[in-house]
């Protein structure tokens, strides 16, 4: 690592963090040195779904990670979407809630006709609210959703003790996006929104042959724009 490097803070919920590697709770997955952070009273529970209560909870933990040297941020759970602009307008660095926030680049890739496939944790809770938080609408879009919801996973992250392996989410993840392209086989790109699916990103990939972003893609391309940070710098030359 240079002396050059930025600080990647990581806004986490309150269910045990999963540290897989490849995983959002691993630190080798980052481009950059990583600060966790859990926000206080996030929870699966209450994440999932439209309400804003939890607004001030994520500006303070956003708040304190730029206070501790962090040059841009990222959340653990893509349905924070619809707190990105508050977020964003709170602090002075680059903020990246969702990987929802992805759509609109991957979408811009698509040849005539085709459609990006979006791959999420809950397609009934996922709604507008989190879609105009990241800056786009379905509406205007060439999506097609799908969830991973009833599966061994989605019942695994619900739990606030989670536990999750790499062959579990790849199994939920890639029977839910068979199931996807097999009603919409237009599409050409797909999006995992949850930020546990970048455990399936390679086999969504390989099975697929389908470009595979998802929420640690978005994390380093956010780590390659950003300023370095004088903690990182003090760290790397220790």
């Amino acid at each position: 690592m240079t002396t050059e490097s930025p600080l990647l803070g990581v806004m986490q919920l309150q269910n045990t963090p999963v540290t897989v590697p490849g995983s959002m709770g691993h630190a080798d997955s980052y481009d950059a040195p990583v600060v966790f952070r859990r926000v206080p009273g996030a929870w699966t529970s209450n994440v999932v779904g439209e309400g804003r209560e939890l607004v001030p909870a994520y500006i303070e933990t956003a708040r304190a990670l730029e206070a501790e040297g962090c040059t841009a941020l990222v959340t653990n759970c893509g349905f924070t979407a619809r707190f990105q602009k508050d977020v964003a307008a709170a602090v002075a660095i680059p903020v990246a809630m969702s990987s929802l926030l992805m759509v609109p680049w991957a979408a811009s890739l698509l040849p005539p006709g085709k459609k990006l496939g979006i791959v999420t944790y809950d397609s009934n809770q996922l709604t507008e609210v989190h879609f105009n938080g990241a800056g786009w609408s379905r509406k205007t879009m060439p999506v097609e959703i799908v969830g991973i919801e009833g599966s061994e996973s989605w019942h695994r992250m619900a739990d606030p003790d989670t536990k999750l392996d790499r062959a579990m989410v790849e199994r939920d993840v890639l029977a839910a996006t068979r199931g996807m392209l097999a009603a919409h086989p237009e599409i050409s790109s797909i999006v995992l929104e949850c930020s546990a699916f970048p455990l399936a990103g390679d086999a969504v990939r390989r099975e697929t042959g389908l470009p595979t972003v998802h929420f640690v893609t978005m994390a380093n391309m956010l780590i390659r724009s950003a300023a370095p940070s004088p903690r990182a710098a003090r760290a790397a030359a220790e």
